[in-house]
């Protein structure tokens, strides 16, 4: 059942009368985020768990929620399906990502809100016999509604945001498990912050096999290098699978200094650069103002995203000229379809909202275009950027001919074909 209220309390401008800066204010449950607006400040709720599905053309996934002592353990373990808001960011070693750069098994923390259906029931899971007949069950996780997404982060970027690690305590003579203690990264001191600290605190439990990788300075370690009093940093997998309700996990990597630290950041910073360069950073359009008499000349006003490397956005900010192009709420766009900005004038915001980076940009056109509309998303770049013709999975025109969707599938030779199942972030009729 939807249980959502929305009240309209100013209506649109007058496109002739170029009214485009007139917006329309809407009151809506403050958990739910919309593609057009940036959410309000501290209404996100925290959700961490494993990816296992990822389209990152269309920047939606599923992930395995963590069994965090508050579900039932019969709805452990059902796929999140989730979608990334057109200023949502992700990151991955310390650095600006895509998706496309998170490994399948990943453990991620997230700033999830309500989409546009806002809260919603799920009915839980049946046994899945009935008279002797399969009966489909519920596969979505008993916390579904919230499948927007405003961050994700992996352990590594996680917890060295909040300036937090782990000092190894003891150490299995076999290497098969170390205990650790969040602490500091600035002393080593232990960090509970307390009782506000985000995620897990105190003493864990972190198993290590043969498949854990170990980095030292700008090198490959092994496990043999681990020693106790170190501080280090992990990106885990199976944090629900392997202990009751997350209280140990499995080591996929180990940064056991800060040189590594350092060096896996820089990496990633790097793929992030030349991934924006090729294809422009992404903005939200904020106001756009027609000139009187000159036809289709304007200015338009945008605010950069967040998760966005500050160097690229300086140099956007410091060019003076750009091409803008108008992209959906997947960051998809048309071909060949830019814009030249020109005129360029920058402002600072203080304390930015959730998802912007804080950077406005109002620029000249002699054409607008119905992509410019005040809500919709744009990707900038300056005419020195390298950027690409892009892949044809990346375009709107023709249609995708990828198909994507998760749900039971036959056993071959034994069930019939399955019955459609809706796309990921589309609503079962």
């Amino acid at each position: 059942m939807n249980r959502v209220l929305i009240l309209v309390v100013t209506g649109l401008g007058s496109l002739c009368s170029g009214g485009w800066a007139d917006s329309v204010r809407v009151e809506r449950d403050p958990r739910i985020a919309s593609d057009d607006a940036f959410p309000l400040r501290d209404t996100a709720t925290y959700l961490a768990g494993e990816i296992t599905l990822v389209e990152h053309v269309n920047r939606i996934g599923v992930l395995r929620l963590d069994r965090d002592g508050t579900i039932n353990k019969y709805h452990w373990d059902l796929p999140h399906e989730f979608r990334l808001l057109p200023y949502g960011a992700v990151s991955y070693r310390g650095a600006p990502a895509e998706l496309k750069d998170i490994p399948i098994g990943t453990h991620l923390h997230g700033s999830f809100y309500l989409g546009p259906e806002g809260w919603y029931e799920v009915e839980p899971p049946v046994s899945g016999y009935v008279a002797g007949k399969m009966t489909r069950p519920d596969m979505r996780s008993v916390v579904s509604a919230f499948s927007r997404v405003l961050t994700l982060e992996d352990d590594f970027s996680f917890y060295q945001r909040q300036g937090a690690g782990w000092k190894i305590v003891e150490l299995a003579e076999d290497r098969s498990q170390i205990v650790v203690e969040r602490v500091t990264l600035e002393d080593g001191q232990p960090d509970d912050a307390e009782g506000d600290a985000i995620g897990m605190t105190g003493r864990q439990v972190f198993r290590l096999d043969s498949g854990c990788r170990v980095w030292r300075g700008a090198s490959v370690a092994t496990t043999d290098d681990l020693a106790v009093e170190q501080v280090i940093q992990v990106n885990l997998g199976w944090v629900g699978l392997l202990g009751p309700q997350g209280q140990d996990a499995l080591c996929r990597e180990i940064w056991i200094d800060a040189e590594s630290r350092r060096v896996a950041s820089d990496v990633q910073r790097g793929i992030h650069r030349a991934h924006q360069r090729r294809r422009g950073i992404a903005a939200k359009v904020i106001e756009t103002e027609s000139i009187p008499g000159e036809g289709a000349r304007g200015w338009v006003t945008v605010e950069v995203h967040a998760g966005i490397d500050p160097e690229l956005v300086e140099e956007v900010a410091a060019a003076s000229s750009v091409a803008v192009w108008a992209v959906e709420p997947t960051l998809r766009g048309y071909d060949n379809d830019s814009k030249p900005g020109s005129r360029l004038e920058v402002s600072r915001i203080g304390n930015p909202e959730p998802g912007s980076a804080g950077v406005r940009i109002r620029m000249h056109f002699f054409e607008m275009i119905e992509g410019f509309r005040p809500g919709r998303t744009v990707r900038i770049a300056p005419g020195d950027w390298p950027v690409l013709p892009r892949p044809r999975e990346e375009k709107l025109w023709q249609k995708d001919i990828r198909i994507f969707s998760v749900g039971p599938r036959p056993v071959a030779d034994r069930d019939g074909p399955p019955a459609s199942e809706p796309r990921v972030g589309e609503e079962e009729e």
